[in-house]
């Protein structure tokens, strides 16, 4: 296997919901390795979209509340009630193109946290390439588009 080509971080960003399901496959180890050190180094944020997302993922709730508690020691950026007129703003835009009909709201509500927190945005998702294309969000893949595939 070729070796993943992984950004670096100079301050801390949020990482997408797919980013954290990634850097916990147990395929690429080399992803757990530079997302722990980022871990450790403080570079990783978390939104409550994000939280509420890898907490729905668990199988009971023994490992609901078992994630819960271990996101609540990561830094957590806030989501200010104007991301809503916000995402309604960007998915109107993106309907120009007919892209409102491709991204779900849950993406345009994590972008626009990091975007209204000025923090970029790692993820490994499309939606936030459409996203970027009509709106101020910085954004960079977690390793680049298909490397994962």
């Amino acid at each position: 296997m070729a070796e993943l080509l992984l950004p670096e971080l100079e301050r801390p960003a949020l990482f997408d919901t797919g980013a954290w399901t990634w850097v916990r496959d147990r395929r690429f180890p080399e992803l757990a390795s530079w997302f722990n050190a980022a871990v450790e180094a403080g570079l990783v944020l978390v939104c409550d979209l994000v939280v509420l997302e890898l907490t729905r993922l668990a199988p009971n709730e023994q490992r609901a509340r078992a994630i819960a508690s271990r996101l609540a020691a990561f830094e957590t950026i806030p989501m200010p009630e104007k991301l809503w007129s916000s995402a309604r703003e960007i998915q109107l835009g993106m309907a120009v193109n007919g892209d409102h009909r491709r991204v779900p709201p849950v993406d345009l509500l994590i972008a626009g946290a990091a975007e209204a927190a000025d923090v970029t945005l790692i993820h490994y998702d499309r939606d936030y390439e459409r996203i970027a294309a009509v709106s101020g969000l910085r954004h960079r893949w977690l390793v680049p588009d298909g490397a994962l595939a």
